[in-house]
């Protein structure tokens, strides 16, 4: 396989992914409708009034299978700025060795993400004399998965079928599935503070989905044999002899090429040949020693200072991405049972989208059992959980753990479980956080930065990806930009909340020893 092709598979840098994560600023207090994705009841008692997403994006892709091991990063090869000694005599293409990919020899099933989304507009308003927030927004989401594949998949993948030690060999019972999505997401969500009693402050949260997909691509296979053998008419290419064969193939899509324009054409779209509905739930829980801090009487009437946090530490629990899409028309299912038959050299040309790889799919199995029914894909759900302390003022740790409920052997969007932990200094203008993550079913070790200052933040959640730190097996990157209409002090000739070195729950704590 020619290396462009293996860079995109393992690294799909050719095309504009998105990344879904954020761990970043997912845990900031300043991330206005950017923290609904892991909690629906983010959307009230915000530190803004009134939240203006204008747009953001980025990557995100995990693998454990193989680790980037040039001597170069990462970075300096997507960027072309590769030093002159690693390339060619003219300098224009870097000299390619094998050994730049260092291959896993565990022989476990491989796993390939490449997940994410752009996010479009998002309205968010935080109502504090109702205890209620509301939400409106579009996220255009992207979702590729190579799942429970078998450790020789991988290595054809990355080695191609000339390595000699695949030559000759025959596979059995080899396995793998792929699936590939796109999907825009029009969203609302509504939060309520339901408990406000002293040091106790509990506030929940839903949204609701709707789902329009025009692209889903699967193939998958519990049982597949194969051998590799020279080619009869040229023993520099090899052939793919087909010993037995059962797989599934889905082909929902609207079109047929990677042009640009074909995925950037659907953000803006309400219909699609898939419709569904989804939806998140969520509760948090926080507990504020330092409450009275924070609340002032006036005219009998009680105000809590809506700019600043209150917690020394919050607890949250949420159910996201329960849903569903049914793709009607324009579809393809087909269940193939082979044997016997060869894929010759080239068969398969330029990678040019998953529809002309089912079409020549379907040429050499042939179309038996194909038929146009509608189906359905469930959503990933997953549970997540989340932990923020306040170690001293504008100090925060957060948890955030992500556990995948459905399995990876289906067809459907598949996503990972991961858990992280992240660190972060954050006031009003400026934040920075470090995650640190065991991602991709808590096998990959990805460490990374964020930074935000005032409505613009970037960041990464495995950095270690682009510098070529610890022979990574991932890479990511996000940035958007907002624009904040914070709360302000309530109006009163009593001048609530300006207290001259107001006493701290933990300054006390502190003094009495």
């Amino acid at each position: 396989m020619p290396l462009k092709y293996k860079i995109y598979f393992f690294v799909l840098l050719s095309h504009n992914v998105f990344s879904q994560n954020f761990l970043g600023i997912a845990g900031s207090n300043y991330s206005g409708t950017n923290s609904l994705a892991t909690n629906p009841a983010n959307v009230v008692d915000t530190r803004q009034r009134i939240f203006i997403n204008l747009a953001g994006g980025g990557i995100d892709f995990q693998n454990n299978y193989v680790r980037w091991n040039a001597p170069f990063s990462l970075l300096s090869f997507v960027t072309q700025t590769t030093p002159n000694k690693f390339r060619n005599a003219d300098g224009s293409k870097v000299i390619w060795k094998p050994s730049y990919l260092k291959v896993s020899e565990s022989g476990r099933d491989l796993s390939i993400y490449a997940n994410g989304e752009a996010k479009g507009p998002s309205l968010g308003v935080d109502i504090k004399k109702w205890g209620l927030g509301v939400a409106v927004g579009v996220r255009y989401r992207f979702m590729n998965s190579l799942t429970q594949a078998s450790d020789e998949i991988g290595k054809i993948i990355i080695k191609g079928t000339k390595s000699t030690e695949l030559i000759g060999n025959t596979y059995v019972n080899e396995h793998g599935y792929l699936n590939s999505s796109f999907i825009n997401e029009f969203y609302g969500s509504i939060g309520k503070v339901i408990v406000e009693e002293e040091s106790k402050f509990i506030k929940i949260g839903a949204t609701g989905k709707y789902y329009v997909s025009s692209i889903y691509n699967h193939i998958g296979s519990k049982n597949f044999d194969f051998t590799i053998v020279p080619n009869l008419n040229d023993n520099l290419r090899q052939d793919i002899d087909i010993k037995n064969a059962q797989a599934t193939l889905t082909d929902a899509s609207s079109f047929n090429s990677l042009q640009t324009s074909n995925f950037t054409g659907q953000m803006t779209e309400l219909k699609g040949i898939g419709k569904g509905f989804g939806g998140d739930l969520g509760i948090i829980y926080e507990y504020r020693p330092d409450f009275q801090t924070y609340t002032r009487n006036n005219n009998r009437k009680q105000f809590t200072n809506p700019t600043q946090n209150k917690y020394l530490y919050k607890i949250g629990f949420s159910l996201i991405d329960v849903g569903f899409i049914k793709f009607s028309n324009g579809v393809e299912t087909n269940a193939l049972f082979s044997s016997n038959d060869v894929i010759l050299p080239q068969t398969y040309q330029k990678f040019g989208g998953f529809e002309p790889v089912i079409a020549t799919t379907n040429s050499i199995f042939g179309t038996a059992s194909a038929n146009s029914n509608s189906f359905i894909i469930l959503m990933p759900a997953t549970s997540v959980f989340t932990f923020d302390y306040n170690l001293k003022e504008n100090i925060y740790i957060n948890l955030n753990w992500r556990q995948s409920l459905l399995n990876s052997d289906r067809r459907g969007v598949i996503n990972y479980s991961g858990v992280s932990i992240t660190p972060r200094y954050e006031k009003k203008s400026l934040e920075i956080a470090v995650p640190i993550g065991i991602e991709n079913n808590y096998k990959n070790l990805n460490i990374g930065a964020a930074f935000r200052y005032y409505g613009f933040y970037f960041g990464s959640d495995n950095i270690t990806g682009w510098l070529n730190t610890f022979n990574p097996r991932g890479v990511s990157f996000y940035a958007g930009a907002f624009i904040p209409i914070y709360h302000s002090l309530p109006g009163s000739p009593l001048k609530c909340f300006v207290v001259a070195n107001p006493q701290s729950y933990r300054k006390k704590k502190i003094r009495r020893r």
